[in-house]
């Protein structure tokens, strides 16, 4: 628990943590990158992505909905609903978004 509340306000150590573990050839992580355009990660893997993050700065997150900013990946057979998806409109998730909630404690945004 301790853990959780010294990473807390750090910006400078959860941008180097997602750099080390996350970044495309380590490149250094900055607050205004998008998760779409730059963690070019299937939906699982971003899930785990975000869950980790989630929980290693204490971020209690039940209202945060993926589907807010991401397609979900859906078979071949339902096509009906990939047509649906792909006209919704998503909103862009960033880190520094993760950084305000991390100091919130919880998820702030959708």
């Amino acid at each position: 628990m301790g853990l959780f509340l010294m990473l807390l306000p750090d910006e400078k150590e959860f941008l180097e943590y997602v750099t080390e573990k996350y970044s495309e050839r380590k490149r250094p992580a900055k607050k205004e990158w998008s998760f779409q355009e730059y963690f070019n990660f299937v939906p699982e893997d971003l899930e785990d992505m975000l869950i980790d993050l989630f929980t290693r700065y204490g971020i209690e997150h039940s209202n945060f909905n993926l589907d807010n900013y991401f397609m979900p990946e859906l078979y071949w057979w339902q096509f009906r609903l990939k047509k649906q998806w792909a006209r919704r409109q998503f909103k862009t998730l960033t880190l520094e978004m993760i950084i305000e909630s991390a100091k919130a404690g919880h998820w702030l945004y959708d």
